[in-house]
């Protein structure tokens, strides 16, 4: 299985990459942890990135999908390497939407009922990623995939089972630690 492959191709980078680190660290949540997601050292990798947007657009290809979209800031680079890669349009959506020119919470062109397939660096509860996918649909998209790089296994997948979505992480944190 192709797929398979891939996904192990892409710990094996994260790996070396020393994206997962081992240790006592405070997470933005003031929570402690024993590990840490440096995914800004992923996102800021080509070879990660691309390994990323070929499982992703691998995964789509046989969907019918108008645009891909990430939320600021972690998931832009994902977004724009998947656009790169399977030739969709990709969005960027704000975490608040800005106070002067269009004033818009969503770059990129969203139309009524278009399919879109929001991307994520990591997961922890899921509440940012759940944010840009309901920015998305308060917007008219239909949003029909939703990806995470890497899942912290904290509550997020659940969180979108609740909302009715289904949220598909490339890998868990059980696969790496």
């Amino acid at each position: 299985m192709m797929i398979k492959q891939e996904k192990q191709q892409l710990i094996n980078l994260l790996k070396a990459n020393q994206v997962i680190k081992l240790g006592k660290f405070i997470l933005s949540s003031g929570r402690e942890s024993d590990y840490y997601v440096d995914m800004k050292k992923a996102i800021t990798d080509p070879e990660i990135l691309l390994q990323v947007a070929k499982i992703i657009s691998s995964m789509i290809n046989q969907d019918k999908i108008d645009r891909i979209a990430g939320p600021a800031l972690g998931a832009v680079p994902i977004a724009t390497t998947v656009a790169l890669q399977s030739g969709i349009p990709m969005l960027m959506i704000r975490k608040a939407q800005k106070g002067y020119g269009t004033s818009k919470l969503i770059e990129g062109d969203l139309k009524e009922g278009d399919r879109v397939v929001v991307v994520e660096d990591v997961t922890t509860t899921g509440d940012s990623l759940l944010k840009a996918v309901n920015a998305i649909l308060d917007n008219g998209g239909r949003v029909e995939r939703a990806f995470v790089v890497v899942d912290r296994e904290e509550g997020a997948l659940e969180k979108f089972k609740t909302e009715g979505l289904l949220l598909e992480p490339l890998i868990s944190i059980s696969d790496v630690k």
